[in-house]
């Protein structure tokens, strides 16, 4: 049984600078290079980074040290390592056995404050003409189907990101015309949230081909449209404890997966 049902045709336009972290028009996500390889073979990854994932190779976050971690979770929930194969595209240190895997990209989370003179990465204490801080985040994951896929229990377990998507059906399972229902978590909870989507060819622009909201369970589910890559972006924000530190929290997930 489905969860719910909702269609929202909307457009974003975002018109900020590239490689922003301030910036939550901007958001990142994990490519994958073939999310169905054949068994014993590798995956290549690269980093998506900004809004522009109808061309998802057209912005590529450079690898250094804003990013965090990237790395696989096999089948049975280990963790296997991706190597960098240059400065832009990454690559799983082993071939990988047939099944259903996780990937997971993380950018270094930190603080971001807006003043008269610009952008500084560091709380506000301490600063002179504060206009607003925040403590981000940025989490990616992209579901892979290695040869048979096996299921969706490595899909549903929580990896412990502040903000993840827990996808509640395998990709390989669905096509054009099926629902694909997925849950939100906030710090492990479910947490009622909007969160866009779209495919590769949907439009040139910054547009989204569907949109929903997670219900107080945290559960939603999108159509799926037509086949091919897909993006489901989500932003969450919060009180931060402290406000001699920053105002709020500020955290992005995205979660990459293909339906043939």
């Amino acid at each position: 049984m489905r969860i719910f049902k909702q269609v929202v045709f909307t457009a974003f336009f975002f018109s900020i600078c590239f490689f922003s972290i301030e910036t939550q028009a901007h958001y990142m996500w994990l490519n994958v290079n073939d999310y169905t390889p054949a068994g014993k073979s590798t995956a290549r990854f690269t980093v998506g980074w900004g809004h522009h994932f109808y061309n998802p190779v057209g912005d590529i976050l450079v690898g250094g040290d804003r990013l965090g971690e990237i790395y696989l979770i096999d089948p049975s929930g280990e963790r296997i390592g991706v190597d960098a194969v240059n400065e832009f595209q990454y690559e799983s240190a082993k071939r990988l056995a047939p099944g259903t895997y996780l990937g997971m990209v993380k950018r270094k989370e930190g603080f971001s404050t807006k003043t008269t003179e610009g952008y500084k990465q560091q709380p506000r204490k301490g600063l002179k003409n504060v206009l607003s801080s925040r403590y981000i985040g940025m989490y990616g994951k992209a579901i892979l189907n290695v040869g048979s896929p096996s299921g969706t229990k490595v899909l549903e377990t929580p990896v412990g990101d502040a903000l993840e998507f827990i996808p509640l059906d395998n990709p390989a399972d669905l096509k054009a015309g099926d629902y694909f229902q997925f849950k939100l978590l906030f710090k492990g909870k479910p947490v009622a949230e909007y969160v866009n989507a779209t495919y590769v060819g949907f439009s040139q622009e910054d547009d989204w081909a569907y949109s929903t909201r997670t219900n107080s369970k945290g559960l939603g589910e999108i159509k799926i449209l037509h086949s091919g890559p897909w993006i489901l972006k989500a932003n969450h924000k919060a009180p931060y404890p402290d406000p001699e530190e920053a105002d709020e929290y500020s955290f992005t997930s995205s979660l990459t997966f293909e339906v043939r």
